[in-house]
């Protein structure tokens, strides 16, 4: 379960499992295909960075997002319990809500995540691996490489993460969506 107070270390996080893996912020930048401004912003926690960023960090650091999130986590012997009431709070309030569903495990083939997308669409994404959307509330607007494609309560849509993406929420309320994201096996 995701702790908030740590959540807000996330940053800090990414430090800490970069300087582990011996790389320097130039190294990182090229790894993941972000820029050494953002990864440094990023670090100093003067910018959120956006599910794909995470993603892309993690898989050049061989980590799990979850690690970003707890780096002390312990692998849940049979599984990991998330329960909504526990209080748990979107990370990025503001624009995009994203609350980690598993961060108890840090061997995992996929990364799931209830996300808020605002209703003006968000930066284009692209990641390695593959995605998975279900909508549970609302209704939302996904460009998929320039075709946008509308999706409702109970619609489900699942893509090559490396199709540049954007999502936005329609209508008055922002949409819930459960995102996992299924990458190589990281440790």
């Amino acid at each position: 379960m995701l702790d908030v107070s740590k959540a807000t270390a996330v940053g800090a996080n990414i430090r800490q499992a970069r300087i582990a893996k011996g790389l320097t912020l130039d190294q990182l930048a090229r790894q993941s295909d972000l820029t050494r401004g953002y990864i440094s912003l990023v670090e100093r926690n003067l910018k959120i960075p956006s599910l794909a960023a995470l993603l892309r960090m993690a898989a050049a650091l061989e980590v799990n997002v979850a690690n970003f999130f707890d780096p002390n986590a312990e692998p849940a012997p049979r599984y990991t319990l998330f329960r909504r009431e526990g209080g748990n709070v979107p990370l990025f309030q503001d624009t995009f809500g994203v609350v980690p569903l598993a961060t108890g495990r840090t061997r995992k083939m996929m990364e799931p995540f209830l996300l808020s997308p605002p209703h003006k669409s968000a930066t284009r994404a692209s990641h390695a691996g593959e995605e998975l959307l279900f909508v549970i509330n609302g209704k939302i607007a996904i460009k998929l490489d320039g075709e946008e494609l509308v999706l409702g309560k109970g619609d489900c849509l699942y893509f090559s993460g490396e199709t540049p993406h954007e999502v936005r929420s329609l209508g008055r309320q922002k949409a819930e969506v459960l995102v996992v994201v299924a990458q190589n096996a990281t440790t």
